[in-house]
């Protein structure tokens, strides 16, 4: 089996240790490096060629926003999933917008987090179950009004 691998980019080193302690008790995954910013993210992503970049999106220097742009355009091979604590729709359109896979929140339980490296990896996008209604509302930009709605004609009972 060809394993999925994984660069992990967080500038919190213990939640680094976390998530690659996670990844090497899936006999699927196998992390292969990790970066402290959004600069080593993309020099690492050039130099590894993993096959998901798992990416904060607030760190310090370069934030994952500048990271991803950078892998788009240099590794456009490598899929990119945000891992971020912003529960934020303009967030999640951004980073929609400029190539991301996926984007889970930190608050997600492991399994879920899993199930996005995976979907990302067979090339499919991932967006947090927390997030998919503010996404589906936004999309269709306002909430529909169900009780404007009027029926085309009354049914009548048949006796």
């Amino acid at each position: 089996m060809t394993k999925i691998r994984v660069l992990l980019a967080d500038d919190h080193a213990v939640l680094r240790a976390g998530l690659k302690a996670l990844l090497a008790t899936q006999p699927d995954l196998e992390p292969v490096g990790e970066a402290g910013d959004g600069a080593e993210a993309v020099r690492l992503a050039e130099s590894l060629q993993p096959d998901v970049l798992l990416l904060d999106v607030t760190m310090p220097g370069n934030d994952g926003f500048a990271a991803l742009r950078a892998v788009r355009q240099r590794v456009p091979g490598v899929r990119v999933l945000l891992l971020t604590m912003h529960e934020n729709e303009t967030l999640l359109r951004e980073a929609l917008r400029l190539g991301a896979s996926g984007y889970v929140l930190k608050k997600a339980a492991e399994s879920e987090l899993l199930t996005a490296i995976r979907a990302v990896a067979r090339g499919e996008a991932f967006v947090d179950p927390a997030m998919t209604k503010a996404m589906i509302e936004g999309y269709l930009g306002t909430e529909p009004q169900i009780s404007n709605l009027k029926p085309q004609r009354e049914l009548r009972r048949m006796d």
